[in-house]
Parts: C-alpha cells; structure tokens; sequence
C-alpha cells in the first residue's frame, strides 16, 4: 500500500504540472509546431520525470536493499483496486500529456504515441525499481493493467480522435479510522490509521475503501451524435471496496499482553460495483476563462445519485455518491 501510494503520489505531481500548463495556454492552440512551447514542455517533463524518479530511489527504495531481478504475483492485493489504479493513472496521464504536446503545436500523430510513451515509461520504470528491491518485486498484472490504461487512450485517439470513454477517479473518506468511535473496533481504527493515515491528505491516496474507480462513456459520442441529444450526458460504471484492512485478509499482527498474536477483525470485505450518471466537460460550452478546468476536473468522476451492488448487502440505493 505504502509503496503504491508513493509511485502514485509521483505520476500524479507529473500529471499535475501537464494540467496547469496546459491549463495555462490551452486557449490557443497553433498551427504549427512552436519551438518556445515545444522547449517548455520537453524540459518540464523531463525534468519533473528524472526528478521524481530520483526522489523514489532515495525516499523509497533506499530502505530495501537491492538484490537479483525477481518477480512478484500482488494480483490477490486489495481485492484489485490498486490494478484499476495503475489503468487511471496511465490512461489519465495520456491524456493530459497528449494536451500539453499538442498545446505545442505537435502534430495528431506524434502527440497521441508521445504521451502513450511517455507515461507507460515512467510507470514501467518504477516497476523495473521494484523488480530489483528486496522488499517488493516486478509486476507483471501491474504492467498489464498500465498497458490497459496507455492502450485505452491510444485507441480512442486513433480511431475515433477523442476520448469516448474515460477512466476517473472519486473519492469519499471511508470511515474506518472511526467506525463509530466503539471501544470494541479500537483494533480496526489503529489498523486504518496505521494503513490509510488520519487526514484526508494521506486517505485519499491510501485508503482503498474510499475510493472508487469509473468508466465514464459519452453517450452522445457512442449513439452516433445524434442532433438534440446533450453532449455532456455520461453514464459510468465504478468499482470499490469496503472494510478492507490488509492486502490479502483483514487479518494482523497485534501486540497482547506483551506477546505477538495474529487478531483477525470481524468486519466483512466487500466488494461494490456501482452505476450512476456522469458529465463530459469537454462537450460543455465553458467560458473561455473556465476552459482550463477541463483537464484537472476531467480526472474526477462528479457526483450523482448511483445504485449499488454490494457483495454483502445486494442492491441498495445511494442518493449522492461520490
């Protein structure tokens, strides 16, 4: 979890100075290729890559020491969720570096492969670190999955010159670092804030169980763009889980009395799939002042009324689901 949350943490600071640059210039976009634009972005990105990348090294892999290549199989982990992560965050990347080089004026082509590139390099980098730090391994379902994500634009792109269906991201604190404030889940609430951190800083990245993950498909797009029908209606499909306290089982090791014991919780892990309602701000008539919005809000899923699928509990209603 922690490892994951540091590699996402980096993508995302890669992700973000392609949003605000882009947000910055992406009311003209030219003809032609701009050199100026064209040195901006490629020493941006290559700067905040090398760096990032550096500041992994030392931050995270400096604690593990390094050994053979080896292979690790986290398939069974968190029931998933981080592998839909991987697939956000490469797809996302994609398409915020496919605007920023096409700010330059790069051409169709170029700015599609280059952006597809580029953040399935960083991400396979950060799994070649794995693969030879003692305290994880490489992943093949984790490159499996970031080839999801890079694929998932690059197709669109290709055939259909834009994005039709879009991965996003939502989030809403789990709870589990209270559960109620009962004496009797104190276990529980350690365990979350030892795992998910105690502020919305640190959950929001960490705790699975407030998370979600969505497909949002453009419905006017995929009917063919029928006249009258609202470009920006979406209807997306998410993913998320519940009571998720450990990779595998909600089952850890507890100090007792002064001895070391495995404590297993009663809370059931649950897995949720959900439906709701989206809006495509790249089909709503913005104020020129607003359009830089669209790349940074475009990572989020909004919110809407869903229905629910639980493991557990079976269909159930939510009235604003985020």
């Amino acid at each position: 979890m922690r490892l994951w949350a540091q590699k996402t943490k980096a993508l995302l600071a890669l992700l973000l100075l392609v949003q605000v640059s882009v947000g910055q210039g992406i009311l003209s976009t030219p003809d032609s290729l701009n050199k100026q634009r064209r040195m901006i972005n490629i020493g941006g990105q290559g700067l905040l890559y090398g760096t990032t990348l550096t500041a992994l090294n030392f931050a995270w892999y400096s604690e593990y020491q390094n050994g053979k290549f080896h292979f690790f199989n986290d398939w069974p982990g968190w029931m998933q969720m981080d592998k839909l992560g991987h697939s956000a965050a490469a797809y996302q990347t994609a398409c915020n570096l496919y605007r920023f080089n096409r700010w330059t004026g790069a051409g169709e082509g170029q700015s599609m492969w280059y952006a597809a590139g580029v953040g399935f390099s960083y991400q396979l980098a950060v799994e070649l670190l794995d693969g030879f730090s003692e305290g994880w391994g490489f992943s093949v379902y984790d490159v499996a999955f970031n080839t999801i994500g890079s694929s998932g634009f690059v197709v669109q792109q290709h055939f259909w010159k834009e994005q039709r269906v879009k991965l996003k991201f939502s989030f809403t604190p789990s709870g589990l670092t209270h559960l109620n404030d009962l004496a009797s889940n104190y276990r529980e609430v350690d365990q979350a804030e030892y795992l998910f951190g105690t502020g919305l800083h640190e959950q929001w990245l960490k705790d699975y169980n407030g998370q979600t993950y969505w497909l949002s498909l453009n419905l006017w797009s995929l009917m063919g763009k029928p006249e009258g029908f609202p470009k920006w209606l979406n209807i997306a499909v998410g993913h998320s889980v519940n009571n998720v306290l450990g990779a595998e089982r909600n089952t850890w090791e507890i100090d007792e009395g002064g001895s070391t014991m495995n404590y297993t919780s009663a809370l059931s892990r649950q897995r949720q799939f959900l439906f709701s309602l989206d809006i495509d701000l790249d089909h709503v008539n913005l104020p020129k002042y607003l359009i830089w919005i669209r790349p940074i809000v475009g990572v989020i899923k909004l919110p809407f009324p869903a229905i629910e699928w639980n493991s557990q509990q079976g269909f159930k209603g939510r009235g604003l689901y985020f």
